[in-house]
Formats: structure tokens, C-alpha cells, sequence
């Protein structure tokens, strides 16, 4: 969770300091509030098609609860060389990769003056950011033992800081679908979008796999950073023409991988 809270802190400030060396890019820190702004809000704006689709959400959700316990011992009983260098990538594809990433990819554009690249990278800025925020969040509240601790699925202490009980959601899910949504988006390609959900989902396993989460941690940090994701690719002010009106209209919360 302090790394999760360092990387949403580091990657902001960096941010902010890229916004500081023009009026282009002061356009960009104002976009990037923007945005954030309106994921806030965005559930008040909610229809009733929305609002199903989110218990939905919640409901699968709960439902993945009934077999966590199972995943986790099928995931501990099922352990070798190769498995553990394979999913070692949840130390890789997090925070700072991510940051590095994200820093050379703005950091590029705006000293190039390459908008496509710049707002590659205000997408993937707003992206990771605003879903680790989401998520810790969400940890804090829920306060969800994990299972390096504890042998039950059930055991919740709410408004806890401790690293222990911020299980739910995934953080590391969260933040890799968060980047991998804005990326798949890049090209219209089966094989570019299935290589980098297979990334998110490979990190998203490698989280059970190393006793961290339990299934439905990775569930729902799966689809809080999908929707980030896809409201950030979305977004108005992320068009080509923010002016247009006629811009795809925001995702709802729910969890859906366009192949």
C-alpha cells in the first residue's frame, strides 16, 4: 500500500513538473484535473442501465468470493521454477516500470512537440493515477485481510491502514489493467490489444499465485482499472478534437475486454 501511495504522490509531482514548462503543457495539467474531476462525479451521473451493470459488477464480484479459498489452494498446490520466474512479473509490470514509462513517453513528447505521444502519456498518467487512487481508497474501507494471513475469505476490518488488511482491491491489477487498457487502445489490432491484457491478466494471477489476493481482489481490481482505463480513452478533452461533440460516450463500471 506505501508503494501504491509513493506512486500515486511521484507520478503526480512529475506531472505537475512537465506542466510547468509550457502553456501547452499547463493545457495538459488542467485536462489531467479535468478528468479526474469527472470520474468522481461520473456516478452521479449514472442511468439505471448503468446503475445494474455496476451491482452486476459488485454482484460477480461477491459471487467470486464463494471460491477463493479453492483458487488459493490450487494456486499454492500447483508451484514450480517456471511458474515462479513467470509470474515474477508482478514486480515488473507495477509502479516503476509504470512511472519510468510514463515519464519517457510525455517527457518525449513534450520536448518533441509529438501531441500524439504527449497524449499518450496524459492517458496513462491520468489512468494510473486516478485508479490507484480509487483503489487505495477502496482498501481503506473495505479493509480486507489478505490471505498470506489468514485462511478465510471473510475476515474484514474496516478503516485500516495496516498493509495487511488492503487486500481488496488489487492494487497491482488495478494499476496494470489501468495501463493496459490505455495502450490496447493505441492500435486497433487483436494481437497488440490480447498482448497487453494477457500482461494484466498475467499480473493479475501472479498476485494469487504469490499468496497476495485473493480471486475476487483481482476481480474487482481488474474492472476498476478497465473502467478508468476506458473512461480516460474516452474522455472529451482526450480527443483529437475536444470540441466535438460527437466523441464515444464514457464507460460504465463493469468488466468487458474488447478483443
Amino acid at each position: 500500500m506505501n508503494r501504491l501511495l509513493t506512486f500515486v504522490i511521484l507520478l503526480t509531482l512529475h506531472f505537475v513538473g512537465f506542466a510547468q514548462t509550457s502553456s501547452e503543457t499547463d493545457n495538459d495539467f488542467e485536462k489531467f484535473f479535468k478528468v479526474g474531476g469527472d470520474i468522481i462525479t461520473q456516478p452521479a451521473k449514472f442511468t439505471s442501465e448503468d446503475w445494474i451493470k455496476f451491482s452486476a459488477t459488485l454482484g460477480v464480484t461477491g459471487l467470486a468470493t464463494l471460491i477463493d479459498l479453492h483458487i488459493k489452494e490450487f494456486s499454492q498446490a500447483n508451484k514450480n521454477n517456471f511458474s515462479d520466474h513467470l509470474f515474477s512479473i508482478d514486480k515488473y509490470y507495477h509502479i516503476e516500470g509504470m512511472a519510468i514509462s510514463i515519464a519517457v513517453v510525455y517527457g518525449y513528447g513534450a520536448l518533441n512537440n509529438n501531441d500524439k505521444m504527449k497524449n499518450l502519456g496524459l492517458r496513462l498518467t491520468e489512468a494510473t493515477v486516478y485508479s490507484g487512487i480509487l483503489d487505495l481508497t477502496a482498501k481503506v474501507l473495505i479493509g480486507r485481510s489478505r490471505p498470506t494471513n489468514v485462511d478465510d475469505q471473510y475476515v474484514f476490518q474496516p478503516f485500516s491502514f495496516s498493509f495487511e488488511n488492503t487486500a481488496l482491491p488489487s492494487g497491482h491489477t488495478t494499476l496494470s489493467f489501468a495501463y493496459s487498457t490505455v495502450m490496447a487502445n493505441e492500435y486497433n489490432n487483436f494481437f497488440w490489444k490480447f498482448g497487453w491484457y494477457s500482461l494484466a491478466g498475467l499480473v493479475g494471477y501472479a498476485r494469487i499465485y504469490n499468496n497476495q489476493h485473493w480471486f475476487s481482489d483481482v476481480l474487482l481490481g481488474a474492472a476498476l482499472g478497465y473502467f478508468v482505463g476506458e473512461f480516460v480513452n474516452n474522455h472529451k478533452s482526450n480527443q483529437k478534437n475536444p470540441n466535438d461533440e460527437t466523441t464515444a460516450p464514457q464507460p460504465v463500471i463493469y468488466f468487458k475486454i474488447p478483443l
